[in-house]
């Protein structure tokens, strides 16, 4: 009874509780939740922008970002280049000492969050392709004994339905699946095809493919030509199942603003105008 307002940061399934239990008390909730970004390429985007901005969106923190890339929607001319293109990369991504400054990837929060995001990908080599990836070796780039933390390789996985589980789910890891699209309105509608709306990015030349994108890709924050910088200066919340209200910029703090109208009338006159509606033309 004493807490006014509730917010919470983390998965979907915990954040539909906490609505539920907020709701005996009609308590004020916020609510940033999971996030399944898109990354959509088409046919005039910058090729080598876009696979590097791939791999770092990706890997960032490990793929444990809400925002992160995690599926790439990439028109069909380019598709090939960019898919190779990715698997270099990965494959040249350094795993080892997260105290090495040459290190690029360094492990996973837990050993259940390995196994976790393992079970995704092992899930998946029964109906989609593991391009590169998978568990990590036992040895790091700088000698590095991989064991003693929770590491799984950076790993790229094709020829996975729109509703399969890697496509769908949160895997929360260093995981990229790559999807190629033909026309615009399949780009945007598959971008827009997962219960999450927190990121998306669309990568284009065209200013009024970008605008489009920008306009009809439900998400709190696209970016174009880019994917990952947040700013202090601008909201980031998401829409759909990615929750409700925003965090950073001005905007956070009208989620913890109750607002409340105040009003005097100081002119000491008896009968009001507006008294007409009870008194009529007395």
């Amino acid at each position: 009874p004493g807490v006014a307002m509730v917010s919470f940061t983390g998965s979907t399934a915990v954040g539909r509780r906490v609505a539920e239990l907020a709701t005996a008390s009609v308590k004020r909730t916020h609510l940033e939740l999971g996030g399944k970004a898109p990354f959509v390429v088409f046919d005039d985007a910058d090729l080598d922008a876009a696979v590097h901005g791939a791999v770092a969106a990706s890997l960032i923190n490990g793929g444990q970002d809400c925002t992160a890339a995690t599926r790439a929607y990439v028109q069909r001319p380019l598709y090939d280049a960019f898919v190779a293109g990715v698997a270099e990369l990965f494959a040249a991504v350094r795993i080892g000492d997260p105290r090495n400054p040459h290190t690029d990837l360094g492990p996973l929060v837990s050993f259940a969050h390995r196994d976790r995001v393992a079970g995704f990908v092992e899930r998946a080599r029964s109906y989609a392709t593991v391009v590169t990836g998978g568990p990590a070796s036992d040895k790091g780039h700088d000698g590095f004994d991989l064991t003693r933390g929770a590491y799984h390789a950076p790993t790229l996985i094709t020829g996975a339905a729109q509703d399969s589980e890697v496509v769908q789910g949160e895997v929360f890891g260093p995981v990229l699946v790559v999807l190629p699209f033909d026309g615009d309105d399949e780009g945007l509608r598959l971008a827009n095809d997962t219960p999450y709306g927190l990121a998306a990015s669309a990568w284009t030349g065209n200013v009024h493919r970008s605008l489009r994108a920008t306009r009809e890709i439900a998400a709190g924050c696209v970016w174009v030509n880019d994917h990952i910088p947040i700013i202090s200066e601008m909201p980031h919340g998401g829409y759909k199942a990615s929750g409700y209200g925003k965090d950073m910029s001005q905007y956070s703090l009208d989620e913890y603003t109750q607002v409340k109208h105040v009003m005097f009338d100081t002119t000491a006159v008896a009968r009001k105008d507006w008294h007409r509606t009870v008194f009529g033309d007395r």
